[in-house]
């Protein structure tokens, strides 16, 4: 089975890279890299995912976005 989920990178004041599943409750990593943070939150839903299934739950559905670009003049 695939699905597909949309990750959130952000980057930390620390420098570290956090990646969130939207929709998917604690569903997140830490990483130096993006690419590492996305690697590390892809086995994180990875396991999430088979848990839920086997205890014979659903997949959550994650929200649909919506991006709204802000411009301010400060």
């Amino acid at each position: 089975m695939k699905t597909t989920y949309m990750a959130v990178l952000e980057r930390e004041s620390d420098g570290r890279v956090i990646a969130s599943i939207p929709g998917v409750p604690g569903c997140h990593a830490y990483g130096r890299t993006p690419s590492e943070a996305v690697r590390r939150v892809k086995a994180a839903l990875r396991f999430y995912l088979k848990e839920v299934l086997k205890e014979g739950g659903r997949l959550p559905k994650q929200p649909k976005p919506i991006t709204v670009e802000i411009r301010l003049a400060v």
